[in-house]
């Protein structure tokens, strides 16, 4: 895997800091807002809206989605709110690319206030920009410095030539997944088969299949 910092992620840091605590000016980099079923960690199944934000802070090789590269709609916080009041789920999940490359808790607040239940897929480059959300996904990719806190569930995603000793070795309270390195939109049947084998004799831990790939779904 390789990792990038991206001088255009940390542009988009700054504008949305500038613009914090003005609902009516801020505008969200919006690649992408679909409705399906959650296909990984604790809400597996659950009907969410997804909005997906702009641009990342890494560059990943297995990375399975590329819709946060192509580009983005900008929305205000009443104008996104009226193209998600047309799905009848509640639960709304916040993903990327990164969407901690933005201060986001004025938006999570936002959402709350409208009933929402607002979750985070995170790399956890910055927590505390989406730490207003009831619930933070935390899937890191540089597995030699892994994070304590700041979330509520970790997720890994895992290759049959993964170094799996390093999550052994990681201590937490929280839940941990572990998730196989999939293709773009299908499921790998060989790192799934090594998924189950590595969550079936250490039973501390929980496989998450991406289910929406094995039904072919969004």
């Amino acid at each position: 895997m390789t990792f990038l910092e991206n001088p255009t992620a940390q542009i988009s840091v700054i504008e949305m800091k500038t613009k914090k605590g003005s609902i009516d000016i801020m505008k969200l980099k919006i690649a992408n807002i679909f409705y399906s079923i959650q296909g990984e960690g604790k809400f597996i199944g659950t009907p969410s809206i997804f909005v997906r934000f702009f641009d990342c802070n890494l560059s990943c090789s297995f990375c399975d989605d590329l819709d946060h590269k192509k580009g983005y709609t900008e929305y205000s916080f009443e104008e996104l709110l009226e193209t998600i009041s047309k799905y009848p789920s509640s639960h709304l999940i916040i993903t990327g690319g990164e969407p901690t490359i933005y201060e986001l808790n004025p938006f999570i607040e936002f959402l709350k206030g409208h009933r929402y239940f607002v979750a985070v897929e995170t790399n956890g480059f910055r927590f505390e920009n989406v730490s207003k959300a009831d619930w933070i996904t935390y899937s890191p990719k540089n597995w030699d410095e892994i994070k304590n806190d700041g979330f509520s569930e970790v997720k890994f995603v895992v290759s049959k030539t993964s170094k799996i000793q390093k999550i052994l070795n990681f201590q937490t309270d929280k839940q941990i997944y572990i998730q196989p390195q999939n293709n773009m939109d299908t499921t790998d049947m060989e790192n799934m088969k090594f998924c189950i084998e590595f969550v079936q004799d250490n039973p501390h831990l929980k496989l998450s299949p991406q289910l929406h790939k094995l039904l072919e779904i969004e």
